[in-house]
């Protein structure tokens, strides 16, 4: 009896983390590699903002705050990569698909470096410090469903 107890706590405990949002930080090209379609990420995730407004998880006043909640989180973001000695060699454009759960938690934060003119290890730490900062963020507002957004970001130093 008490080796049924011992095999099956682990067992629990690995099938409960199982049940928790993931939070996913990197490139379109590893995502792709490492299983996380975007085509399936975007049927599984409703659109934050739609031209068909009968499709978007926010509508009416509710996109206003939507914008002003994601252009917080951007601000915290990038406050979060100077106090953590990322420096921007020039202001750099970078496409992002960030997927969040209804309370606002970051499940998968995908950027597209490709056309970025960062160096490889310049890569590898941005999308680390990502990785970090998505752990615990929520972004200031919640939904009925889970939801994306994607959009272009010019990430530079702050002054």
């Amino acid at each position: 009896m008490n080796t049924v107890k011992i095999i099956a706590l682990p067992v629990l405990l690995l099938l409960s983390l199982g049940c928790h949002a993931q939070h996913v930080a990197d490139t379109f090209q590893n995502a792709e590699q490492q299983g996380y379609s975007m085509m399936k990420l975007d049927k599984a995730y409703g659109s934050a903002l739609d031209a068909d407004s009968t499709k978007a998880v926010f509508k009416g006043q509710k996109t206003g705050e939507f914008i002003k909640a994601y252009t917080q989180m951007l601000n915290n973001l990038q406050v979060y990569l100077n106090q953590h000695g990322f420096i921007w060699d020039k202001p750099t454009r970078i496409f992002n698909r960030i997927y969040f759960e209804p309370d606002g938690s970051i499940s998968y934060y995908l950027v597209n470096l490709k056309t970025t003119s960062l160096n490889e290890e310049k890569q590898k730490q941005f999308v680390a410090l990502l990785k970090d900062f998505i752990q615990n963020y929520k972004i200031n507002i919640t939904g009925n469903t889970r939801f994306a957004q994607c959009s272009p970001v010019l990430y530079q130093n702050s002054k």
